[in-house]
This record gives C-alpha cells, sequence and structure tokens, in this order.
C-alpha cells in the first residue's frame, strides 16, 4: 500500500445483542474507523455510515432477517439544506472527521434513527402513525418502514451491516480537519471549492453482527 491507496478497516458493534419493545431505550450502534495510510485523512461523512445519526435514515445500513434471509426495507428522509460550508464553527464542522494513521476513530448513534419517538414492532410501524405514551395513535404520520429496531419483529434474528456501495464515492482529502477549515468570513467558505482526491477509498471487508428482538 502507498500513500495514494489509503485503506481503511471498519468494525461495528451494538451495546446489547438482544432488544425488546419494552425498553424505551434502543442500544446503541458503533463503528471504529481505522486508516492503515502513513498520513492523516479527512472524511466529510454527513450521509454516510461514518456519521450514523444521518446515516441511519439515508438507508446506509442494512439490517437482514435471519428467519427470512431478507433485507428489511429501511427508512429514507429526504434532506433538505443549505449549501455545505467548511467554516470552522459552523453546523458542518462535526461533519469533517480526520483519521489519523493507524488509531481508531469511533462514531456511534441511536439504532433507531435518533427518532424521539419511542421503537415500535413492526406491526405497529405498517401503520403508519405515531403512537402516545399510553399506546394510542395520534394523527401523525411516520415511515412505513423500519430504522433500526424500529419496525423489527419480536422473535427473530437480525444482522447489520453497512449497505453496498454506501461508502462509494465517500469524500476524502490528504491532511487534517485544521487545514480544511476556513475562518468566519472567509471567500472560501464553500465546501464545493475544496476538491477531493480522486483516488476512492479502499475499505476492508465489513464484518456485520446478530443480534435479537425479544417479546
Amino acid at each position: 500500500m502507498t500513500a495514494t491507496e489509503p485503506e481503511l478497516s471498519v468494525k461495528l458493534s451494538l451495546s446489547s445483542s438482544t432488544y425488546s419493545f419494552s425498553n424505551p431505550t434502543p442500544p446503541v450502534l458503533t463503528l471504529s474507523i481505522e486508516s492503515h495510510s502513513d498520513q492523516p485523512i479527512t472524511l466529510f461523512t454527513w450521509k454516510t455510515p461514518f456519521d450514523p445519526p444521518s446515516g441511519m435514515v439515508q438507508s446506509c445500513f442494512t439490517v437482514t432477517d435471519l428467519v427470512s434471509n431478507e433485507y428489511v426495507p429501511q427508512t429514507t428522509v429526504r434532506m433538505q439544506r443549505a449549501p455545505i460550508s467548511r467554516t470552522r464553527g459552523s453546523h458542518d464542522e462535526k461533519y469533517f472527521q480526520t483519521l489519523h494513521p493507524h488509531t481508531p476513530t469511533i462514531v456511534s448513534s441511536a439504532f433507531d434513527g435518533g427518532s424521539s419517538m419511542r421503537p415500535q414492532p413492526r406491526a405497529i410501524v405498517e401503520r403508519g402513525w405515531v403512537l402516545d405514551e399510553q399506546g394510542n395513535e395520534l394523527k401523525i404520520r411516520r415511515s412505513t418502514k423500519a430504522c433500526g429496531v424500529d419496525g423489527l419483529e419480536s422473535g427473530h434474528r437480525y444482522k447489520v451491516n453497512i449497505a453496498p456501495g454506501a461508502l462509494m464515492g465517500l469524500w476524502w482529502k490528504w491532511g487534517t480537519k485544521e487545514e480544511m477549515l476556513v475562518e468566519p468570513g472567509s471567500l472560501h467558505w464553500n465546501f464545493s471549492e475544496l476538491s477531493p482526491e480522486q483516488v476512492p477509498l479502499e475499505v476492508g471487508q465489513i464484518d456485520g453482527i446478530e443480534f435479537s428482538v425479544e417479546e
């Protein structure tokens, strides 16, 4: 491997190998990302698996039902936003993630898309309504697809992994986050002015993790 061919390894883990819908708190999905290059690289992680809160609602992860051996359809939320900024202190600063050589970087998110709604079983999610604390349906529509443990079935075992193609085209550049950011008021605040590297990142085999949903 040369400095022009950076390679990453990624490991997934869940804070618990089982989940029950009687628990209002979903498990936490964690990714450990390590660069095997000899120089720092910086990624822009918005809407990718490396920013789990946004990646969870962009179908960046797959959940496979090991009973039926089929993918569980995942929620994709349409996001509208202003142009991406690389200004220091802006909302987008957190999406610039520097990977230092051979040093794991940890990112995580609640495994339900970060919604304030309590995870519900598939039979309820498919109805498309939000439930209040007493279990009554509110006239507020929600996605009828799953997102993490939300929308799965009790008594089933599942496997979660990064979706095929979710890391293709990931924006990256040699250097650190500090080198990418500019001060407020700069004429070069626009992210599109920061050309990415042309060599695609190589990502090694990612092993999914299994978990069970209980009654």
